[in-house]
């Protein structure tokens, strides 16, 4: 019987025989990175088709608006220089939207918005505008030496990501207080207006500061009535834990400082851990009438939540 002899392997010399490949580990490396990037597209695609597929933010209904107007604190008003607006949920009629880079996203306001009055101590009252369900702003006014002032202001945006949402809540105090109705307004009066808050998706104190300038007294068409209005300015500055410009312009009930049409145009920047987000504002809006669709009582709450008119 023959002998076979086995092909000897070659050493390198001064080394050691080389150890046999392994195939088998090698193998398995190759499908734990394939699993890990399949897992991670997978993930991203969820991420994506979520983020594509998430729900819009919808008008708010005078009902719903009326139900939170009625489930609040009341205390009696105290009537001082000025009447107060009758409390209850007003319709005001308007467009615009709010836009923010990063991740992109457009809100549309509702073509129809509640606007919400209601009474504090002191003969202060709140006034409450939804933008949509997703978007609030409101206002603290009060009466002193003759003139209504607004004493302080808050909003609200929340933006749907898909698999999460980001809301922020801005809550500013204002000194000095910015008059909103004088009892003698001349055109090309300049008041100063300064506010300073916080808001809860952004870190730091933010100051909003600006001129308050009365361009005029006209009259307002609302459901064919005329209502006398004086027109005001506000062009402002954000610094701070925010920064940009805030331009607005107002037609205030002369009688109540009722706020009766705005138009606006927000230009921001926030500060992240992926850097600057821009963030946009625009719109305008008109109330459809002087009489609340929904009517409060004479008590309401005490806690919260060109001179062409557009």
């Amino acid at each position: 019987m023959s002998v076979v002899e086995q092909p000897k392997r070659e050493v390198p010399p001064g080394g050691t025989e080389a150890p046999a490949a392994l195939p088998k580990r090698h193998h398995r490396v190759r499908t734990i990175v394939i699993v890990v990037v399949v897992v991670l597209v997978a993930l991203v695609a969820v991420a994506v088709v979520s983020y594509l597929l998430r729900s819009k933010p919808s008008a708010r209904s005078l009902n719903s608006a009326g139900k939170s107007f009625h489930a609040t604190t009341t205390t009696k008003p105290t009537p001082r220089a000025f009447a107060l607006p009758p409390a209850g949920v007003y319709r005001a009629s308007g467009s615009g939207f709010e836009q923010i880079a990063v991740p992109p996203d457009t809100i549309h306001d509702s073509a129809v918005m509640p606007v919400t009055v209601s009474y504090l101590p002191n003969g202060c009252w709140r006034w409450h505008i939804d933008y949509s369900t997703a978007h609030w702003h409101e206002y603290d006014f009060c009466p002193h030496d003759g003139r209504l002032l607004l004493m302080a202001q808050r909003n609200l945006l929340t933006v749907n990501l898909g698999l999460a949402s980001v809301t922020n809540l801005a809550k500013f105090t204002c000194n000095p207080p910015s008059p909103i109705v004088v009892e003698r307004p001349r055109a090309g009066e300049v008041f100063a207006h300064r506010c300073t808050g916080t808001n809860t998706a952004a870190a730091g104190v933010s100051t909003a500061s600006g001129p308050v300038t009365i361009t005029g007294v006209t009259s307002v068409n609302i459901a064919g009535t005329r209502v006398q209005a004086i027109v005001m300015t506000r062009h402002q500055k954000i610094t701070g834990g925010q920064s940009g410009t805030l331009d607005e312009e107002w037609w205030f009930s002369t009688s109540t400082g009722m706020p009766l049409a705005e138009r606006r145009n927000y230009h921001l920047s926030t500060s992240s851990p992926i850097g600057s987000i821009a963030y946009t504002e625009t719109g305008s809006w008109r109330l459809d009438s002087m009489t609340p669709a929904i009517s409060g009582t004479t008590t309401t709450t005490v806690a919260s939540s060109s001179t062409g008119a557009p």
